[in-house]
């Protein structure tokens, strides 16, 4: 009898257990950090000097998206210089991610943070104040820093120099940037 029994009840135990494997709905990506999902759900909007090449951006939550009669956004900063003002502004960025040593061009403009620790200790009280800058050299990339340029206008050919840790450093896919200097 425990011949039998013994095999209809591992079947039964498999049958069960096949049956109530769920799957997932969607394949969705887990952000477990709450440092990149706050970079993910809102955008970066100018906070100073809006419109310069040295203006500060700051985390901001938008509140209504540009429409065909008014191209500005409608945001709330959640931290920096203009925490919880809320501003109409064109100068906005939509999309950004880390660069985590991946590849940087001569000449692509990044966003980077005025914090600029050895080691990212990811307080979001220290990320408020960003800054684009124009990539300069990436030779030291292996040692996990890169310098930047910061042009202070259309003009200025002799920027300000600096190297960054590669951990304050990000891509910007959208809008498009260009180099903000006017080369002849």
């Amino acid at each position: 009898m425990k011949k039998i029994i013994l095999p209809i009840l591992l079947l039964s135990f498999f049958a069960v257990a096949c049956h109530t494997k769920k799957e997932a709905p969607y394949n969705r990506q887990f952000v477990p950090d709450s440092y990149e999902r706050n970079f993910r759900n809102n955008v970066f909007a100018s906070c100073l000097n809006q419109g310069k090449p040295y203006s500060t951006y700051s985390l901001a939550r938008v509140n209504r998206k540009p429409t065909d009669c008014d191209p500005r956004y409608k945001v709330t900063f959640l931290n920096g210089p203009c925490e919880g003002r809320t501003v109409y502004t064109q100068d906005v960025i939509t999309k950004t991610s880390p660069v985590n040593g991946g590849q940087l061009i001569k000449g692509e403009v990044v966003l980077r943070n005025y914090w600029n620790p050895r080691k990212l200790d990811k307080d979001t009280a220290q990320l408020d104040r960003w800054g684009r800058g124009v990539v300069y050299d990436t030779s030291r990339m292996d040692e996990g820093v890169v310098e930047l340029e910061f042009p202070r206008d259309k003009n200025d050919f002799m920027a300000a120099r600096e190297f960054i840790f590669l951990h304050n450093v990000r891509y910007i896919h959208q809008p498009e940037q260009k180099d903000p200097r006017v080369w002849l």
